[in-house]
């Protein structure tokens, strides 16, 4: 099963149950595809739009106070029949004036046109709006330009304009006036599948784009290669700029539209670069829509519109509607804006000091080749119990601290030296482990006295005593549950003792590696209490916590020179 659906033959009838169960403002029409407003709001044009399922949240999405008063969901890409469209002329109350928003595909202008003749024809008022704002194949194609994702541009205007009390030829005259200045292109990235299609509509190589393709997945205007979200973005808006015959100064609205499986994070960008591409061109972008508004399926991509406005216009698609697909749009910012903290910095606290004690600073770079070194390794374990991004993390960090090798050595005293070191861990490496690292060193540097510069090993030892424990009560982790821990507090315990009791110190330290290598090989056969791998559960059981795994890295590279003596 590779969509939430019950039956590919019943979605159309699933999505209208789903959408009016979760909204109290909608209901459908009983034995008909028509998602109306529970309440009628009589003295008004109604406004009907719709067409083939598969857009959402286009058509029923719209449906609502300041957009539409009923949505025909026909079968997935596929027009709705003139009876539907009948049924939902019937539903918005035969007494008012409608207006029909239609898209220009062949089907839906004639069973949208059936419905409108048939109301005319009974000495109803109703007009029709056909929307064609597709720019990629421009007027050579027979059955004119598409209808796409400029169409939900038009349900806002003319929604808002009905809600205000305006009637049908003056919000038709107020669309006509619109849509010359309004143009679209898209581009997919791959196809989309049809509920119950055991292939897709079309088939991309691995480098190949469609770049103008129409919303049902039929071809566009040619197949290339796409370099970047800013190429995308540029000839996106110089398509559209182009044919529009937008100019430098004119004001116009954005619309980023995702086709339904582009994720936030990548329209947000794209949306960035088509701001800088619409200023590049002189034009002054007055609001800006990023989202998922008018769709194909499942399909990877997204489409730009641009929108010549004035000041009534901006008005009416800045009004407020409760239609449950709607976007609220942004106002631009003319260019990316900044602000600026001013965050104490513990590098700057080097400068011009003496040199530090070169045994600390040589123990450090053993721990920052060791870990790199590891990187792979230790990514590669994480993958099996966690997100991969534990190598990857504490290399970043270890080359942030290899590139400040001349900063980091000279520091007033050890405990500035500590907290310096922390602050690039902290900075540098993301997840979980940048905090933990950064509390760690912080902690072990606080076992020296201000002004103090030579390391002794009684406050060395102390301090990584110490520093477990702090981190322990932190995170809560104990041996056992397949943490960092399991490797830290047995290391930690055999470090407890240097050198207060006269035991010497190099066997210490080795018996430290050994109980961390040991802790560590323990983790392989446990179910994890906390941490990445108890996520996974009894999945994470025979690869060693990979936390434990870099402790023991860093940990020998630091302690070995010491445990040989």
């Amino acid at each position: 099963m590779r969509k939430l659906i019950n039956d590919p033959a019943d979605v159309v009838e699933d999505l209208i149950t789903g959408l009016t169960a979760r909204n109290r403002d909608l209901a459908r029409v009983t034995g008909w595809p028509v998602v109306v407003r529970t309440e009628r709001a009589d003295g008004k044009v109604a406004l009907i739009s719709g067409g083939g399922s598969g857009h959402e949240p286009a058509h029923a999405g719209f449906v609502g106070r300041g957009m539409l008063d009923a949505a025909v969901c026909g079968p997935v890409f596929t027009s709705p029949s003139a009876d539907a469209v009948q049924a939902a002329l019937q539903a918005v109350g035969e007494d008012r004036d409608v207006l029909l928003i239609v898209k220009n595909y062949t089907g839906d202008l004639l069973n949208f046109g059936l419905a409108e003749e048939t109301a005319q024809a009974s000495g109803r008022t109703a007009a029709t709006v056909v929307v064609a704002d597709d720019v990629a194949l421009g007027d050579s194609a027979g059955a004119g330009r598409r209808g796409i994702g400029g169409t939900v541009l038009v349900h806002k205007i003319a929604g808002a304009a009905a809600e205000s009390g305006r009637g049908v030829t003056d919000i038709r005259r107020l669309l006509e006036e619109f849509l010359p200045g309004m143009g679209t292109m898209g581009v997919a990235l791959g196809p989309g599948f049809v509920p119950g299609a055991d292939a897709p509509n079309f088939d991309l190589a691995e480098d190949e784009v469609e770049w103008g393709l129409g919303i049902h997945g039929e071809s566009g205007k040619e197949r290339g290669t796409a370099d970047s979200a800013r190429h995308v973005a540029a000839r996106l808006v110089d398509a559209v700029v182009a044919d529009r015959g937008l100019r430098d100064g004119d004001a116009v609205v954005a619309l980023v539209n995702g086709l339904g499986a582009t994720p936030p994070l990548e329209l947000e960008i794209l949306a960035g670069e088509v701001l800088a591409a619409a200023r590049g061109h002189g034009l002054d972008v007055r609001l800006c829509w990023s989202g998922t508004l008018l769709t194909s399926l499942d399909m990877p991509g997204a489409s730009v519109t641009l929108a010549r406005v004035d000041d009534e216009l901006l008005e009416l698609l800045g009004a407020d509607t409760d239609a449950p697909g709607w976007a609220r749009p942004t106002v631009p910012a003319g260019s990316p804006r900044e602000t600026t903290v001013d965050l104490p910095d513990p590098l700057a606290e080097l400068a011009g000091a003496d040199r530090i004690d070169p045994a600390v600073l040589d123990a450090l770079f053993r721990a920052v080749d060791a870990v790199e070194e590891a990187e792979q390794r230790l990514t590669e374990l994480d993958r099996k119990v966690g997100d991969g991004d534990l190598g990857t993390n504490l290399a970043r960090g270890a080359r942030a601290l290899r590139t400040r090798r001349e900063q980091l050595g000279a520091a007033p005293d050890l405990r500035t030296w500590f907290r310096a070191v922390a602050h690039v861990l902290q900075h540098e490496v993301g997840g979980t482990s940048g905090p933990l690292y950064s509390f760690f060193v912080l902690a072990l540097g606080e076992a020296f006295e201000p002004g103090e510069r030579e390391v002794r090993l009684e406050a060395l030892t102390a301090g990584f005593q110490d520093a477990v424990a702090r981190l322990q009560e932190l995170g809560g982790a104990r041996v056992g549950d397949s943490t960092m821990m399991d490797a830290l507090i047995p290391a930690a315990e055999a470090l407890g003792g240097v050198p207060a009791d006269g035991r010497d110190p190099h066997r210490l330290a080795a018996e430290a590696l050994v109980r961390a290598a040991e802790g560590t090989e323990a983790t392989t056969g446990a179910v994890a209490g906390l941490g990445r791998s108890s996520y996974v559960g009894e999945r994470a059981v025979g690869t060693p916590d990979p936390g434990a795994v870099a402790v023991t890295v860093w940990l020998e590279a630091v302690l070995r020179p010491w445990a040989d003596g």
